[in-house]
């Protein structure tokens, strides 16, 4: 898959937020850790959804709603990223804060962030609101606001250690559904999207084990194969190639499932030529080889069986 842009990565990120996924996990994360959790634009840092501001801690909500977090969040934000791998990181932020970014990952692309954090660890808090207020009182806070912010800050709860990793953990679990979920939006027709580009979505989901070319398909929608292209890449997002190996790679996921399907027949089932073909364009889609990516749904031994 190539490179998404930006304007892209902006609508598939407010596209994940508004799933029953997100939602429902975000409300039960929540529930049952205390903690925030939020998306962030990987590229620009941006909220892209105003709602997911009232998910952050008190202090942290307030500094947003009065335009004091600018530089010093921000910087504390870009330390973390500039950290992070593929596994993500974790950090402290201006106020004495943990910070925890998890990478969410369509293909090679990276497209935001799943933050956490906004909680003390223990014997943080102890530093003192000295250094904050002093930062506070640069940006323009008053004494009665900087107060009103002090009183925040100190009932921002504390999070053991080993608490907090094994939260962070199940929050990067997450990130990589998230992933997994954003390539199959990848995949959904746009409202109202031209019905030549409807077809060929149909004609691809109906022969993904066949042979398919640009020419096949814009001729069996009635359009020459340069305004085919154009078109679909438009409607889309993506080249036609992009598109049928995403929609393989798809299906290849929930064929993998079953236990008793060796991979190289899986290839062959939805369209590949070969099994290295096939091995290559999962591990650049899906960010995994298919073996790994058995492994992490099925029992380690049912893996082998199926290799």
């Amino acid at each position: 898959m190539k490179t998404l842009g930006a304007a892209s990565i902006r609508r598939l990120v407010e596209a994940l937020q508004a799933t029953p996924l997100y939602r429902q996990y975000q409300q039960a994360f929540r529930q049952a850790t205390g903690l925030s959790m939020m998306l962030r634009l990987a590229a620009d840092d941006e909220m892209p959804s105003l709602r997911e501001r009232a998910e952050q801690n008190a202090f942290c909500q307030a500094l947003t709603s009065r335009g004091l977090d600018c530089d010093a969040c921000a910087a504390s934000r870009a330390a973390v990223k500039q950290r992070s791998g593929v596994e993500g990181s974790s950090g402290e932020c201006f106020a004495h804060l943990s910070l925890s970014a998890l990478p969410v990952r369509v293909g090679e692309n990276l497209v935001a962030y799943l933050w956490t954090g906004q909680v003390f660890a223990p014997g943080v808090r102890a530093r003192g609101f000295g250094s904050i207020e002093k930062m506070l009182r640069r940006a323009g806070a008053g004494e009665e606001e900087r107060e009103r912010l002090r009183e925040l800050w100190e009932a921002t709860p504390e999070v053991p250690t080993e608490r907090y990793e094994s939260i962070v953990t199940l929050l990067r679990v997450f990130a990589r559904q998230l992933g997994d979920s954003a390539a199959t939006l990848l995949l959904q027709a746009a409202p109202q999207e031209p019905e030549a580009v409807h077809q060929a979505r149909r004609y691809v989901r109906d022969r993904l084990g066949e042979r398919l070319t640009l020419e096949e398909v814009a001729r069996h929608v009635g359009l020459s194969r340069h305004h085919f292209s154009r078109l679909f890449r438009q409607a889309s997002g993506l080249t036609l190639t992009e598109y049928i190996n995403r929609s393989r790679i798809e299906v290849a996921r929930q064929l993998l499932l079953r236990a008793d399907a060796r991979v190289s027949e899986v290839a062959f089932e939805v369209g590949y030529q070969s099994l290295s073909q096939f091995n290559r364009s999962f591990l650049r889609i899906a960010g995994r080889s298919p073996l790994d990516y058995r492994r992490q749904i099925l029992r380690p031994e049912a893996a082998r069986r199926a290799s």
